[in-house]
Order: C-alpha cells, then sequence, then structure tokens
C-alpha cells in the first residue's frame, strides 16, 4: 500500500477545520455528511465535538489502515477509491461534504497508474490534478442545495488548464465563499502550494442559472494567520456574474470591479491585432544560426568553446551572409525586452531546408507586426520587421487586422503599466502568456490626440534604442503609463488607489517607486 506522502495526505490544522465547518451553515438532525478523503479523520472528529450525531457522518479513503479508526468512531467508513468508485447511486447523496483533497499532480503514481480510468470520468474539466478531480466528484454527490467545503491548492483559481474546471462550477454550483488562507499553512508538512479555501452550494441546471449569476460570493484575500479567521476585515462581496464576465472565467480575488467591468464592456484586442502560432525547425542546432555583432553570437562563441572541438556548434554567421537571401530573420526567444532588439538569429532557407521544416498554413510570415514575448516576467512586445519568421514556442508574431491603430500605438498599451496588470497580474499570473490571453485583452481606441502622441513616444523610444540598446526610456514609458491609464480611467471610473497600484508593482520603473 502507498504511504500517505503518495496518496497525497496533508492534515489540516484544527483552527482551519473549525471555520470551514462554520461556514457550512445549519447542520439538521436528518443531514448526511461526507468525508470523500478522510484520513485520520480531523474534519469528522471536529464534527463530533460539535454534537454530530455518528450516523450522520461518512467517510472514505483509499487507505483501508484508517478502517479501524474511524469504525471506533462509530462512523460509517468505506475503504475505496473515492475518485474511481462512482456508481449510479452515487449521485445526489449527501447534504454535506467536507475535507482536504489530496494533492497529487500528472507525474504522481496514483494519476499515471490510473490514467486512463480517470480521463474517462473527468475528461470533460481536463484534470490533471487530484484535487479537481475530487471538486467535480463531491458536486456529483450532493444533493441539490447540498454544500461543500473544501481546503485545496489555489492553483484552479486562476490557471488557464483549469478553465473548463471554473466553468464547470459555474454552471453547477453558487460560490459562497473564497477565502486565502495563510501561505504557510502546511509549512510543517513540507507542502510548496497555496492553499484556499472554498464553500459551494449545488444549484444545478440552465433554469438555475440567473440565480447563480445573482449569487453574492464572499471573496477574501489571503490573510496573514489563523488567528484573522475570527476577525476578516477585507470581505470583497461580488454577484458570481462577475467571474463568467472574466476572461477564461477567472475566479480572482483581488481584482477591482472597475476592472472587470472592463473585461466585460470594452471590445477585445483581437479585434485589433491577431497572433499566430509560428513554426518547428526540428532541428535547431543544424538550422537556426546566431548573427554575428549580437549579444547570441557571444554568448554561442562561450558555449563553442566550452564543448570543444567533438561536440557539434552552435552556427554563427556574418552580416554579410544574413543579408544575402540565403537566410531568414528568426524570432526565437522570450525575455522582458521591450520596443525593439535587434535580429539575433537566422533560419537558414535554401531549398534542401525549407522541406523540413513544419510551417503553419496561413499565417502571414514576413508581415511587418509586434512580436510579444511568451515566456517573460513582465508583458514585452516588440517591433517586428518584414521578413521574419518566427518559433512556435517563446515568441507569438501578431499582426495588426485594423487601420484605426497603428503597430507603435499598439506596442505603447501592450507595454503599459496597466496591460502588464491585465495581462500577467489576472488573465496569467506564470512568466507565460499565450495567444488566448492576449486576444482576451479588452481594448479601447483612442482619440486622434492620444494615438498621436503615443507613436510619438513609441517612435522615439525604438529610434533611441537602434543607436543604443541601454537606452533608459523609464521617463517615456512612465508618460505612457499615464496616458493609457487616464483613458481607461476616465470611462470606467477606476478607483483612485489602482494608479499607484500599478507603478508600484507592473510598471518597469518601479524599482525608483
Amino acid at each position: 500500500m502507498p504511504n500517505n506522502k503518495e496518496l497525497g495526505l496533508i492534515i489540516t490544522p484544527p483552527k482551519t477545520v473549525d471555520y470551514i465547518i462554520s461556514r457550512l451553515g445549519p447542520i439538521s438532525a436528518h443531514d448526511r455528511i461526507l468525508d470523500p478523503c478522510v484520513g485520520p479523520g480531523i474534519f469528522v472528529k471536529k464534527l463530533l465535538n460539535k454534537g454530530i450525531q455518528k450516523e450522520q457522518i461518512f467517510a472514505f479513503d483509499i487507505n483501508p489502515e484508517y478502517k479501524s479508526e474511524m469504525e471506533n468512531l462509530g462512523i460509517s467508513f468505506k475503504s475505496q477509491d473515492t475518485l474511481l468508485a462512482l456508481y449510479p447511486d452515487s449521485y445526489n447523496e449527501f447534504d454535506f461534504i467536507i475535507g482536504n483533497p489530496p494533492y497529487l499532480n500528472k507525474a504522481s503514481t496514483y494519476v499515471s497508474e490510473n490514467k486512463e480510468k480517470l480521463r474517462k470520468i473527468y475528461g470533460e474539466i481536463n484534470a490533471h490534478e487530484t484535487y479537481a478531480m475530487f471538486i467535480v466528484n463531491s458536486i456529483w454527490r450532493l444533493k441539490h442545495g447540498g454544500k461543500m467545503g473544501f481546503i485545496t491548492s489555489d492553483s484552479f483559481l486562476t490557471l488557464n488548464t483549469h478553465t473548463r474546471l471554473r466553468k464547470f462550477i459555474l454552471n453547477h454550483c453558487k460560490i459562497d465563499e473564497l477565502l486565502l488562507v495563510p501561505e504557510n499553512l502546511f509549512d510543517n508538512q513540507n507542502v510548496n502550494t497555496n492553499p484556499v479555501i472554498i464553500i459551494l452550494t449545488k444549484c444545478s441546471g440552465k433554469e438555475k442559472r440567473k440565480e447563480r449569476q445573482e449569487n453574492i460570493m464572499r471573496i477574501i484575500p489571503r490573510i496573514k494567520n489563523e488567528e484573522d479567521y475570527q476577525n476578516i476585515k477585507n470581505i470583497h462581496k461580488i454577484t458570481q456574474e462577475k467571474y463568467e464576465l472574466l476572461p477564461f472565467n477567472l475566479f480572482y480575488v483581488d481584482v477591482e470591479k472597475e476592472i472587470i467591468d472592463l473585461f466585460a464592456h470594452a471590445p477585445k484586442l483581437e479585434n485589433y491585432i491577431k497572433g499566430y502560432i509560428g513554426m518547428h525547425t526540428h532541428n535547431n542546432l543544424k538550422f537556426i544560426a546566431a548573427v554575428d555583432g549580437t549579444d547570441l553570437a557571444k554568448i554561442f562563441r562561450k558555449r563553442n568553446k566550452k564543448q570543444g572541438e567533438s561536440r557539434k556548434k552552435h552556427k554563427i554567421i556574418t552580416l554579410k551572409e544574413f543579408e544575402s537571401g540565403r537566410w531568414k530573420p528568426y524570432l526565437k526567444r522570450g525575455g522582458a525586452d521591450q520596443y525593439y532588439r535587434p535580429i539575433m538569429e537566422a533560419l537558414d532557407w535554401n531549398k534542401d531546408s525549407i522541406p523540413i521544416y513544419d510551417i503553419p498554413k496561413n499565417v502571414p510570415f514576413e508581415t511587418e507586426g509586434i512580436v510579444i514575448s511568451g515566456v517573460s516576467s513582465n508583458l514585452a512586445a516588440r517591433y517586428m520587421p518584414k521578413g521574419c519568421y518566427w518559433d512556435s514556442n517563446k515568441a507569438i508574431g501578431f499582426i495588426i487586422r485594423n487601420n484605426s491603430i497603428s503597430i507603435h500605438y499598439a506596442l505603447g498599451v501592450i507595454n503599459s503599466s496597466l496591460y502588464n496588470y491585465l495581462a500577467k497580474g489576472i488573465i496569467n499570473n506564470t512568466s507565460s502568456i499565450q495567444i488566448s490571453g492576449i486576444h482576451a485583452l479588452p481594448f479601447i481606441l483612442p482619440d486622434n490626440d492620444t494615438k498621436e502622441e503615443v507613436e510619438r513616444i513609441v517612435k522615439n523610444i525604438i529610434d533611441n534604442k537602434k543607436q543604443s540598446l541601454n537606452y533608459d526610456y523609464k521617463n517615456d514609458q512612465k508618460k505612457i503609463d499615464n496616458i493609457v491609464y487616464d483613458l481607461y480611467a476616465k470611462l470606467f471610473n477606476f478607483p483612485q488607489n489602482l494608479k499607484k497600484k500599478l507603478q508600484k508593482e507592473y510598471s518597469i520603473y518601479k524599482e525608483k517607486n
């Protein structure tokens, strides 16, 4: 039998258990309560201490070692794999479901060994983590109007991989509460996760959609310690419909309601620029070369020298070779550089190489546009000259599709602190960004004066960076940040503290604030 660590067991601290139970509301004498992954029974013992009758409490666990202890408490216990043990009578069975589902991902032994079985049951939500499957499993097991109280990883709140899970929850439940618990809650168990408490009420059916949308949620930003449960001061109360209005149905905790309104009512950026997935060479070492005189060429030389004569070498070509027609400009790298970066890599374009490449059809390669880093700590957009191809991984090519804006204006807006917040602070707060995330950004057409002023500043930044890559454009960027912010703030009545937040956390000059 796998040990508790292999099964993803995490023990919930008593004060947190008390809080979760308190948020379930009244429990009557005929209600049935389930802990679907009971472990040593911390939730069960708390329920008994609070006067809940043992006949009302049911527990499942994959580990049979808990059978004796749970039966000694007088409750009903089944040693079973809760995620796989779904039968016709498993649905709509319980009034309350509580617990701390195991934290196992697709690399775990359990998930890999049961991959196909789990996919058949939970494929609808594209889940790879057991806690996400437990949320769905428990919603199925709840009666209509029943409540679920879990503490689990907060990654499902915003990661794109959990978009389907969030949609499932919105289609089947009223979200009563989301509370970000202390980050160090499980530190003594060597658990590297940021937890959240989620309280749901089952409310399925198309006919209940309005009821779900009008539901008032309690959204509570991260508290510092368990004592804060007794005196929670920062509580946002918003309608559940707001989560339907955010891109990818993000369950965001700290987002301002005015920003939600911006996402809900402004046109999307994809109406004005369109991104395209790039190409594969299938052998970058063979077909990609660094252009001499660039920082990448310096890096390649160091690598070649370190690897010695016996290893295959990174290619370096002269500027004259690059301009001969044998090579195409190639955009492969991410990074935080904004506005301008010289072409550092070239793609072999001889007749024998081209058939090997996987070049997607209907992608307007070689068109002047914008390249946005797919991997970067901040949103980073740069000018893309004519003639470029780009890789399918860390660089994304975007083409202007609406002549009401220019490349230079788009660069200024995308690189602004407001857009850095929208993209990296809300849509995807990891180092990655995808085409769909850029397309989902809200966009407001500027008046001519605003457009021309941003274009002028951006052209100045690019011209100066062409002269010196070390050009300090922070003052220029600050002007752009203020122009973009004022344009959007005027239309959507941004709160006064938002500008300070952007300056402190999402601007390139934040270090000097």
